[in-house]
């Protein structure tokens, strides 16, 4: 029979520090794998955030085609997207055409003179076509059918306003072929279009911007 002599509180002791190294070993491999897999997860969440504002502009300029076939133009805005608050009542009065809730109201020719409510139209009418799937945007507050949502607006994956501009009564003048469409990006900042409807796309705070049609 062999005997192994015990071993000694120095031996011990040198063999416990060797394990306490590969442990803290083992921690900053985690650490690191941990952080690339945070990275990793966080650039396919952003890509997908892409993808589902590049959806919904999509949709929205194919219903704003729509709309101008069947009326001649897209909706008018009152006041150019300026302020978030100015975003916000634009978005709302776009929302509100391609949901059918809006319609011209002419002057005494058959020039419009601007986007008026439905129901304020003498007689009055009913709703109008609806040219969206709301089930498929996220809103600023809970959309109910056959409810007039006058303050409602759809909302980009990052929980921003889409910026919806166009001419309008207080518009001077519009050289932009057509609307302006975008989401403001991760960041939520932007450039506003000018009163001519141009946008300085080359701007640092407006290089994650989101356009209809990219």
């Amino acid at each position: 029979m062999l005997f192994h002599p015990p071993i000694s509180v120095r031996q011990r002791s040198k063999q416990q520090g060797f394990t306490l190294i590969e442990l803290l070993v083992v921690i900053a491999i985690i650490l690191i794998l941990a952080g690339i897999t945070f990275g990793i997860s966080r650039g396919v969440q952003n890509a997908q955030a892409r993808a589902r504002a590049k959806a919904d502009l999509a949709v929205l300029a194919q219903a704003l085609e729509q709309f101008k076939g069947d009326y001649g133009d897209y909706p008018w805005v009152n006041n150019q997207a300026l302020s978030d608050a100015q975003i916000q009542t634009n978005g709302s009065r776009l929302l509100l055409a391609l949901d059918g809730w809006m319609d011209w109201e002419y002057n005494s020719g058959s020039t419009p003179a601007d986007l008026k409510y439905r129901p304020d139209f003498s007689p009055a009418k009913a709703r109008g076509k609806s040219y969206l799937d709301m089930k498929q945007f996220s809103f600023n507050d809970t959309y109910t059918p056959d409810k007039v949502p006058t303050v409602l607006w759809p909302l980009d994956p990052w929980g921003n306003p889409y910026v919806y501009d166009y001419i309008g009564p207080n518009t001077t003048s519009w050289d932009n072929f057509g609307y302006v469409l975008y989401s403001r990006g991760p960041d939520g900042d932007h450039v506003a279009a000018d009163s001519e409807g141009i946008q300085d796309q080359t701007v640092a705070a407006n290089v994650d911007n989101i356009y209809a049609g990219q």
